[in-house]
């Protein structure tokens, strides 16, 4: 079983996700306080295990979070963490700072 942190950034909420393999899929479980999250969460408690290979458009992680912010990481850490499950990438952190420059 692979479990993830995801720290949504500015909404302030911290997403566990634990994904395990599930027979020729993946059984999604993700703690929340976010009711969006835990509403997506619900739609995705199963996925098919070629979903880590799907484009964003066709790819249901992505087609389910409609009801979600559009730059919400938790689709993209759900992703990450059947990846890593299915052996198919190496367990590694995915970061995104941004901080304000002067010109």
């Amino acid at each position: 079983m692979i479990e993830g942190t995801i720290d949504a950034g500015a909404c302030g909420f911290i997403n566990i996700v634990k994904v395990k393999r599930k027979g020729l899929g993946f059984k999604v479980e993700i703690k929340t306080k976010c009711k969006l999250v835990e509403k997506y969460a619900e739609d995705i408690e199963t996925l098919d295990k070629d979903v880590v290979f799907k484009k964003m458009p066709i790819n249901p992680a992505y087609q389910k979070a409609d009801i979600l912010h559009a730059v919400c990481p938790v689709p993209c850490g759900v992703l990450k963490a059947c990846e890593a499950e299915a052996g198919y990438a190496i367990k590694k952190c995915v970061k995104i700072d941004l901080e304000e420059k002067e010109e």
